[in-house]
């Protein structure tokens, strides 16, 4: 699995709790501006193990480097609306709901039902320290917002000699990487004809 393959497994399984809620990457927020509630994800810090584990399979091998991520979930929402009655009349107010919805997702996310997901996906998501409420520097479309960081642990695959072969391999989006590199494979010990001799 690759980042940009994570991101998108990542986005699934928190879109099967909120299928009607925009869920957009931090640096998508500019270009989609959501209206309503939305939850806005950041990945970084990834993380790999330095030797990976090489195993043959189909007759080629093929690299297997566990890493991780740290996932930042902010949830930025308008609240609920409620009405107290005050001195024998009902006034409306708003409340803030970010830590009880964000608490929810992150039930959600260490749940059982999640668990089946991640072992589908190859993955797991754990919950990193406490939530928090944020809500004192948000902008004045949204009320309150809260956030919550994860650790999402993946498995990298990578094949050939330069560990970047794969069978629509391409050029990074910044350049990097030959079709020659990619077509590259690991070396192979060559048949030898080996004699016993006796002393």
């Amino acid at each position: 699995m690759t980042p940009k393959e994570l991101r998108e497994t990542i986005r699934t399984i928190i879109g099967e709790y909120f299928p009607n809620t925009d869920i957009v990457w931090a640096e998508q927020k500019e270009l989609v501006k959501p209206k309503n509630t939305f939850l806005m994800l950041t990945m970084r810090n990834l993380d790999f193990v330095q030797h990976p584990i090489t195993v043959e399979e189909n007759g080629e091998n093929v690299i297997y480097r566990p890493s991780s991520v740290m996932l930042e979930v902010q949830l930025f929402t308008k609240g609920s609306t409620e009405y107290l009655e005050v001195e024998g009349r009902l006034v409306r107010v708003n409340v803030n709901t970010a830590l009880t919805d964000l608490m929810d997702l992150t039930n959600y996310l260490t749940s059982t039902y999640a668990n089946e997901l991640y072992d589908k996906y190859n993955i797991a998501i754990r919950a990193e320290g406490g939530i928090q409420d944020v809500s004192g520097v948000v902008d004045s479309d949204y009320e309150y917002r809260a956030r919550q960081e994860f650790v999402v642990d993946f498995m990298q695959t990578c094949n050939g000699r330069a560990g970047i072969s794969r069978d629509d391999w391409q050029p990074t989006a910044s350049g990097g990487g030959t079709q020659e590199l990619a077509d590259s494979n690991l070396g192979e010990i060559d048949n030898v004809d080996i004699k016993e001799t006796e002393n």
